[in-house]
């Protein structure tokens, strides 16, 4: 029998308790046709044994809320959350630096504009189900293929007024901020957190990641560990305070042959490999060794490489099924960050020194304290040492990854950089980006 998913909205819930339970992770997928279609909708829920709890689409500030009303209709008419990728740039000055501009006010109307076709949309629905949405601001910023990356100062002044303009319009209790990184670090810093605005303006931290094949020269298959394990580690290190989203993950089939058309200068030495086996592996590692991961959204369309699970020739759904049938996915999904109730005070708390990321390993079972005394650990990302999180509060997460294939993104990052920009920009850009 299908499996139903009940959302949590923040316009008439409570936050989730503290003490979740291993079933709050939830799935869902970016389908075809932005969101215009019901049909791609409904034909992913059909083929999978959960309904998408949110569905990812995009948009640039050439458009406002007008244009995003009918796609979040369908999205909420499905029970799902329209997950907004909100994309800092415009047709008419592609190369501008629109994240200046926000700080500058340059861009004022327009946010008033989007907020109040926000608001006046909301105001449809009837008291006690007036949706909510996830909000996706400047994603990927440590790429080199959008022009809003490689800008942390200017993004994080962005992110901070355009939150203050939800906030002051009293719309933010019903918006979930999705900070999303890409999983390889292309830019000029090697450092995702000197991106990262606050904890008081982000709701979800997030990753959008891919396995590749060996369709690239710079590439190879890659495991969900070597492609994720890397950065999220970072990032839960920095914040272990922050539920942890998949905005965009998916694997190429064996089958692909590298296409030139989209800069790939690879090889099929990747013929014997397994999307099914690559899709169990994720959905298994997640339940193991990522507990920070309580959202996944399947990039399913066939873009640069066969993403999908469920169209002609896709490989991955069967797994992916046998998955999320089970409890472990069968969570709520809250767009705000899940409550965690202080446990010690940070004098109570003894300092220590943190390895590198690629040596960090999962810590034993036998090293954890008891429930009562649990120690929170916060790497300082910049120095590289160990210090005690400030407000000495419980984390869910008790354990990290080890970090394996730092080597392997590394060889990607080179790759891109040598990249043409032409090919690059076709390479990760959407097709609204022209």
């Amino acid at each position: 029998m299908k499996i139903k998913t009940t959302l949590i909205s923040a316009a008439f819930s409570c936050l989730l308790a503290s003490t979740q339970s291993a079933a709050d992770t939830t799935v869902g997928a970016y389908v075809d046709y932005d969101g215009w279609s019901l049909n791609t909708i409904d034909q992913f829920n059909a083929d999978t044994a959960r309904n998408a709890t949110a569905i990812n689409i995009f948009s640039t500030f050439d458009f406002s809320w007008n244009h995003l009303g009918q796609q979040s209709r369908n999205i909420v008419s499905r029970n799902a959350v329209p997950l907004i990728t909100l994309m800092p740039y415009t047709s008419a000055t592609p190369s501008a630096n629109v994240l200046q501009e926000i700080v500058q006010g340059q861009w004022d109307a327009y946010i008033t504009s989007w907020i109040a076709g926000f608001q006046s949309w909301r105001s449809t629905y009837p008291s006690g189900s007036k949706p909510s949405i996830l909000l996706r601001f400047g994603h990927e910023f440590n790429g080199n293929w959008y022009p809003w990356g490689n800008k942390p100062t200017d993004l994080k002044a962005a992110w901070r007024y355009l939150h203050n303009k939800f906030t002051t319009a009293g719309v933010n209790d019903f918006v979930g901020w999705v900070w999303c990184a890409n999983n390889v670090d292309v830019d000029s810093y090697n450092n995702v957190m000197t991106y990262y605005p606050g904890d008081d303006v982000v709701d979800w931290l997030s990753i959008d990641g891919y396995n590749w094949g060996s369709n690239y020269s710079f590439t190879r298959w890659k495991t969900f560990d070597e492609t994720f394990s890397q950065q999220y580690v970072k990032m839960v290190s920095a914040v272990p305070t922050k539920p942890l989203m998949l905005a965009e993950v998916s694997s190429a089939e064996p089958h692909d042959m590298p296409n030139s058309a989209w800069g790939q200068n690879g090889d099929n030495s990747d013929a014997l490999e397994s999307k099914e086996v690559w899709t169990a592996d994720m959905l298994n590692s997640i339940q193991s060794h990522y507990p920070a991961i309580k959202s996944i959204v399947w990039f399913n369309t066939n873009k640069e490489l066969s993403w999908a699970l469920n169209k002609t020739g896709n490989t991955g759904l069967t797994a992916y099924n046998s998955a999320v049938v089970g409890n472990y996915f069968g969570g709520t999904l809250s767009i705000k960050s899940p409550a965690i109730s202080p446990l010690v005070t940070a004098t109570a708390l003894s300092e220590a020194s943190e390895p590198a990321p690629q040596q960090l390993h999962r810590k034993k079972a036998k090293n954890n304290r008891a429930a009562s005394h649990t120690r929170v650990i916060e790497k300082d990302t910049v120095k590289g040492k160990g210090a005690v999180h400030p407000k000495g509060w419980e984390v869910a997460i008790r354990h990290v990854p080890e970090v394996v294939g730092a080597r392997l993104l590394q060889k990607e990052a080179e790759g891109l950089r040598a990249m043409p920009k032409s090919v690059l920009k076709r390479w990760r850009a959407h097709p609204m980006i022209k």
